[in-house]
């Protein structure tokens, strides 16, 4: 009969508290959270929930009651310990994204460090490749010019000695000339002495006659 009894306020107790938990599952099935315990406002009712039950089971002394407060905070409890490690799990998960972003940041950084350097290096060795460039062709012409300075030189002295050797032939050819004249005029004096000896004989031979 005393079981009948405390029967009759345990149901009133589970009909108020299913009540009460109405608004809650209407949300669940909206949020679709309605198989998720772990769900913070799921949670939080069960705590209440729990404190409820255990107050209803002190004041009508219901061991029943009691022991349901107690499972349902043992679950509250287990609940809580499975959100703090899932917010640890998460909380560690989200440093590790974290470092992993900064980490490919830094590399994305002395990549372009890199990517700059030996860019410049680049730039550096076509700069010092254009210039030893430039100076080899600066000394080769350099070189050139100074190969047909040399040998302009040595045409104006071959020139030069082609001037004289022809000047120097000339002055001998004059030379033999007028020596050939000499000659000629000599023998023509002599030719006109001959002749004129010759005639003074014919002239001293007639006159003898």
């Amino acid at each position: 009969m005393m079981g009948a009894i405390r029967t009759i306020p345990r149901t009133v107790t589970t009909g108020y508290l299913r009540a009460l938990r109405a608004p809650l599952s209407a949300a669940e099935r909206i949020a679709r959270q309605q198989d998720n315990e772990n769900w913070p406002p799921t949670v939080a009712f069960e705590r209440l929930q729990a404190k409820l039950e255990g107050a209803a089971g002190i004041a009508l002394r219901d061991d029943e009651l009691l022991e349901t407060a107690r499972l349902r905070e043992e679950k509250v409890e287990k609940l809580r310990e499975a959100q703090t490690l899932k917010k640890a799990s998460e909380l560690e998960r989200q440093q590790a994204r974290d470092e992993e972003r900064k980490r490919d940041a830094e590399i994305a950084v002395q990549r372009g460090k890199a990517a700059r350097a030996a860019d410049e290096r680049k730039n550096v060795i076509e700069a010092e490749t254009e210039r030893k460039k430039r100076d080899a062709e600066q000394a080769a012409a350099k070189k050139e010019r100074a190969v047909k300075a040399q040998e302009a030189a040595q045409q104006k002295v071959i020139d030069r000695r082609e001037r004289a050797t022809k000047a120097e032939a000339l002055r001998a050819e004059s030379e033999a000339l007028d020596l050939t004249d000499e000659a000629l005029a000599a023998r023509e004096k002599v030719d006109l002495i001959e002749e004129t000896i010759e005639g003074n004989k014919e002239a001293r031979k007639t006159a003898g006659t």
